[in-house]
């Protein structure tokens, strides 16, 4: 039988490994698009890969309020779905209207930083993650404790 040492060090090594991932996985995407547009260097590719930089935050942020705002419908207390349903509400619109103001500043402009593009400033990145964030630790606190394994096997050694 493995030790625990072995056990939770393997977990660790896995939930470490699936969080350096994510980034990992973004910079090989923007990283193929980059090489691509530099492979074909046309003026259409060289804006469609822009176009893709500057909606990435905006739809990653619109698709995590619309999942979580499917998923609220079934919390049990009535307050904290109204509240976690309203933040999700505000939190799509600021990500439309960001991605909104991008896109005609793309094309008046067409600037080639990110940070003259409003959704690279800290304030709304920030803003997204401390709200969903937020919404989250409301929802945690009024959800009822899910059972573990031991509880689960104790009522199934007790039930007839």
């Amino acid at each position: 039988m493995e030790d625990k040492f072995t056990r939770y060090t393997k977990l660790y090594i896995l939930i470490f490994l699936m969080f350096l991932s994510i980034p990992v996985i973004f910079a090989l995407i923007i990283g193929a698009l980059y090489g691509f547009s530099k492979i074909v260097s046309s003026a259409p590719v060289d804006i469609i890969f822009e176009l893709f930089i500057i909606t990435i935050p905006s739809a990653i942020f619109s698709t995590a309020y619309i999942i979580f705002f499917r998923r609220t419908r079934k919390h049990p207390v009535k307050a904290i779905r109204i509240i976690s349903m309203t933040l999700f509400v505000i939190g799509l619109i600021c990500c439309l209207t960001v991605l909104v103001m991008d896109m005609v500043s793309f094309f008046r402009h067409r600037g080639l930083d990110v940070n003259d593009f409003e959704s690279y400033t800290t304030l709304f990145l920030a803003g997204n993650i401390g709200g969903l964030f937020l919404i989250a630790i409301l929802q945690a606190f009024t959800t009822k404790k899910e059972k573990d394994w031991m509880e689960k096997n104790r009522e199934r050694e007790l039930a007839p």
